[in-house]
């Protein structure tokens, strides 16, 4: 694998995937918003889901558990606004950098 770099001059995105691992994206599929998972939103709604289950279990409220994380948080406090399908040129720059893991 190290060989192949050496005998190249330059490295670009385009030679890039023959270089790397090939493990890439099969959609090009990105977030809305500025962030790139929602991972961080996530944990902390589980947590937060979790902690709320935790305090009404000790005191015995059953009827008022929640059963989905949505009853806990809500969902525009996650990192992004969603996602969809980008449209671009296979052969772009911007579709090559969106591709990658």
């Amino acid at each position: 694998m190290f060989n192949r770099v050496v005998q190249q001059d330059v490295v670009t995105s385009h030679n890039i995937q023959d270089i790397m691992s090939r493990s890439k994206k099969r959609t090009p599929v990105t977030c809305y918003a500025c962030c790139k998972s929602q991972k961080r939103g996530k944990r902390f709604c589980n947590r937060k889901f979790r902690r709320r289950e935790h305090q009404l279990i000790s005191v015995g409220d059953y009827e008022r558990l929640p059963r989905l994380t949505i009853e806990v948080t809500e969902t525009w406090d996650l990192g992004g606004d969603g996602k969809h399908y980008v449209h671009a040129d296979p052969h772009s720059e911007l579709f090559i950098k969106l591709m990658r893991k």
